[in-house]
């Protein structure tokens, strides 16, 4: 790694959610022959690259905003044609350059494209086909950490369509040394059962005896047609009504869902509207297992809400310990618990930073010391690129050395059994 000096230099920054961008051949030189017309392949028409599977449009190639030359580019979620993409968004070695010009010494890696967990994959029908698509993109994730030199760290999707396929793929991986795997928040909305419900004790068996970490990423929960049609927006004008404005009194059709923006604002604002969002999705996720006693069923689980800054976690704290004696006077016979709300969010549940500056300086005590991690977000709009440790050396600057040290270093190498 590149040497430097400042106040943080005793530390190995270990960044905590990036995104590792599905390389152009990733299916295709991974399926057998006879099988390469039905494994994704990119195609890039009138300028703009995607994913293309059955021969329709399946997915974006993500969110890319370091552009060749490793310069970030404003105002754009995807750089296009995929041929402009700066490498370092999928090669490995080309990452780890990047990762020591930031400075960082270790990463947790996301997928990008083809959403934040499998729900792309569980849109697949053929199940053969989906099968072989999720079994070759978590070798693909064991090639990258493998090759990362111990600094790269995938987490593996999971098939939480068939339980018994998730169990052998988990069991599979963690034998491969992968640390922890992605999940949708909301499977429910996918025609799944709850994440508390028996269906996924199997599942929560393996995460809480092997120390693999469940990773909820904001956006994880979104079918393929929500997350496309984010991505999307740009080409094409949103529609919520007729001709008519609200000026003259007509009436408008009502949508079946809100949208998270007003449907004059452009594409960029759009997104960033969206983004802002987003941030507190994960929100009903927290607050579900800190009410929940699946931390009393599963005592050594550990679960990470990743992208979503920590500046609101005092808040819901506050209020879950505060609904929790207003409100709950009668036990639920599934779901009642043994201790408190924050209780189980202390020991069990990590949360992380990136551009925020007020609730690092002022509020990590409040979160939990051990409880905070720091991330780049790297490729992704608004990642910490170019000057991230210069950013948290100014965030940081005037907390502790010992709670940096946690912060910036110890709970993600001990959360992910990284050597450092």
């Amino acid at each position: 790694m590149i040497s430097k000096t400042g106040p943080l230099d005793q530390f190995k920054i270990i960044d905590c959610d990036a995104h590792f961008t599905e390389p152009p051949e990733l299916w295709t030189a991974r399926a057998p022959a006879t099988m390469l017309d039905k494994v994704p392949v990119q195609r890039t028409v009138d300028g703009r690259t995607a994913w293309y599977l059955n021969e329709e449009v399946w997915s974006t190639t993500g969110g890319n905003t370091i552009q060749n030359g490793q310069n970030k580019i404003l105002g754009t979620h995807v750089v296009q044609p995929f041929e402009d993409v700066d490498s370092s968004s999928y090669s490995v070695k080309d990452r780890l350059n990047l990762c020591d010009q930031m400075d960082i010494y270790a990463q947790i890696l996301y997928p990008n494209g083809i959403g934040f967990a499998s729900n792309h994959i569980f849109s697949i029908e053929n199940l053969s086909q989906r099968k072989m698509i999720l079994e070759i993109y978590n070798d693909f994730f064991v090639d990258v950490q493998e090759e990362g030199n111990n600094r790269l760290y995938p987490q593996a999707m999971l098939p939480i369509w068939d339980m018994e396929f998730t169990v052998t793929e988990m069991t599979r991986l963690i034998d491969k040394g992968i640390r922890g795997f992605t999940l949708s928040d909301k499977p429910e909305m996918i025609g799944l059962p709850e994440l508390w419900e028996p269906y996924y004790e199997p599942m929560w068996d393996i995460f809480n005896e092997s120390g693999a970490v469940a990773n909820f990423h904001i956006g994880a929960g979104m079918s393929r047609a929500e997350m496309e049609d984010i991505r999307g927006s740009r080409d094409r004008q949103a529609k919520v009504g007729g001709e008519a404005g609200a000026s003259d009194g007509s009436l408008r059709p009502i949508p079946t869902k809100a949208p998270t923006y007003w449907s004059q604002f452009g594409h960029q604002r759009r997104l960033a509207i969206h983004a802002t969002q987003m941030y507190m999705s994960n929100v009903r996720i927290i607050t579900n297992l800190c009410m929940s006693n699946l931390f009393d069923r599963y005592p050594k689980l550990n679960i990470v809400s990743a992208e979503s800054g920590i500046g609101w976690i005092p808040f819901i704290l506050e209020a879950l310990e505060y609904q929790f004696d207003e409100m709950i006077t009668e036990s639920d016979e599934l779901l009642s618990t043994q201790r408190r709300p924050t209780e189980y969010f202390r020991d069990h549940l990590y949360v992380m930073f990136w551009f925020e500056q007020s609730a690092p300086a002022k509020l990590i005590p409040e979160v939990g010391i051990n409880n905070v991690l720091v991330e780049t977000d790297v490729p992704h709009p608004t990642c910490l690129f170019p000057s991230t440790r210069e950013h948290f050396e100014r965030v940081l600057a005037d907390v502790d050395p010992a709670v940096q040290r946690r912060v910036l270093q110890d709970n993600a190498a001990e959360l992910y059994d990284i050597a450092i």
